[in-house]
């Protein structure tokens, strides 16, 4: 009989010990003991529109070509690459060559990933708190320290570089900013885009910037790239991805552009770590990247509508004072009074009284405690039924 060795030597690294549970892994549990068929889910980010028929089609003949079966380049197919240059050059109107280019397994993937290729033990980030949980987390795996720049609502969401410590810039190593932003929806102007830029040339710190919804801005507001305000010979980076945009989430594929080196030094590490993105996967990116204008449009008169129908019923039916989004696809809602900051205890009772999932604030930092994120992932059917429950619970 083989006998059971015991786990007390072996334990999890000190590195993993100190990330959080994934909070969608613990609305799973949630939501588990309870019927399905009620709820309507709010909480993951993840687009419920299907795929454009053109990417589906095209992906259809990929798979059929025997050369996409087999391992892809590490650094992804050169006509998609060159197809990121054309689309970022009548995007943003700069040009990029092959080496400032690279096709990730989703962006989520590289800026996890970003860290670990430029953080040492004890080096300083400064991320936005609130942020996407990976903006952290990224870091601290690396071993590095994560320096919070508050997200504040009468700031409107924007961080503010005046109040960050000398002493505590001169170490940073890297800053990571998002807008339109994630989980706040809200935007940033260009001069405060520009603001960020000198911070980063004065401190010489590498600028990180996650434009996953590049193409979800309300009201005609259309996002920056960092690089319209800046070199690429500058150390900076920028990430892109599919899953927003074209409603291919579950695709895994995004990529990044910027400094030649910075953009060739991650794929390094990941060429050690992982593989290129599936080939047939590539072709179908391909043609995400053709679709004309009007696709664009339709996308965010989509989550533009969907905001103005959440936002309009819960300001005008509770009195609830919440802030307007100008891009990205959530609602970012304070907890009402009674819950005393708790925007957890306000998440759960929307789940067990309403049947409505939705994100507490709490998974994107301390400065989300007293908010819950509502993701636009519903038609505007169940949007409206939503509000009718929440209006019923709290009115």
């Amino acid at each position: 009989m083989v006998k059971i060795q015991s786990l007390s030597k072996i334990k999890p690294s000190e590195r993993l010990a100190q990330l959080p549970i994934y909070i969608f892994a613990e609305l799973a549990i949630l939501k588990a003991d309870l019927d399905p068929a009620w709820l309507i889910d709010l909480s993951l980010g993840s687009p419920d529109s299907p795929t454009p028929d053109p990417i589906l089609q095209t992906l259809n003949q990929a798979t059929a070509n025997h050369k996409n079966h087999g391992y892809p380049p590490f650094d992804g197919k050169l006509p998609l690459r060159k197809a990121i240059i054309e689309w970022t050059k009548k995007r943003f109107e700069f040009n990029l060559n092959d080496n400032q280019v690279l096709p990730l397994i989703g962006s989520k993937e590289g800026l996890a990933h970003l860290p670990l290729a430029y953080i040492n033990p004890g080096d300083i980030s400064l991320i936005p708190n609130p942020h996407y949980p990976v903006h952290e987390r990224g870091t601290l795996i690396a071993g590095g320290q994560v320096y919070d720049l508050p997200l504040k609502s009468e700031n409107n969401f924007l961080f503010d570089l005046d109040a960050i410590p000398p002493a505590i810039a001169e170490k940073a190593k890297l800053l990571i900013m998002s807008y339109p932003n994630n989980p706040t929806g809200a935007i940033a102007n260009t001069d405060f885009i520009k603001k960020v830029i000198d911070f980063c040339r004065k401190y010489n710190i590498l600028l990180c910037n996650d434009l996953a919804y590049s193409e979800l801005g309300f009201n005609g507001h259309k996002p920056n790239s960092i690089f319209e305000f800046m070199s690429l010979d500058e150390p900076a980076i920028e990430f892109f991805t599919f899953s927003k945009t074209y409603h291919m989430a579950g695709w895994r594929i995004g990529f990044c552009i910027g400094n030649q080196e910075i953009v060739q030094t991650l794929y390094s590490l990941k060429s050690n770590m992982d593989y290129g993105v599936c080939a047939a996967v590539q072709d179908a990116a391909i043609k995400a990247l053709s679709l004309p204008a009007e696709y664009y449009i339709s996308l965010q008169k989509l989550y533009q509508d969907r905001a103005e129908l959440l936002y309009n019923s819960l300001t005008k039916n509770l009195g609830w004072a919440i802030f307007r989004p100008g891009g990205a696809m959530y609602m970012w809602v304070a907890a009402p009074e009674k819950y005393n900051g708790n925007g957890t205890a306000f998440s759960h009772d929307l789940l067990k009284k309403a049947g409505i999932v939705t994100t507490p604030g709490m998974a994107f930092g301390s400065e989300g405690s007293n908010f819950v994120r509502f993701a636009l992932v519903q038609s505007a059917d169940k949007l409206e039924e939503a509000c009718q429950r929440i209006i019923k619970l709290y009115k």
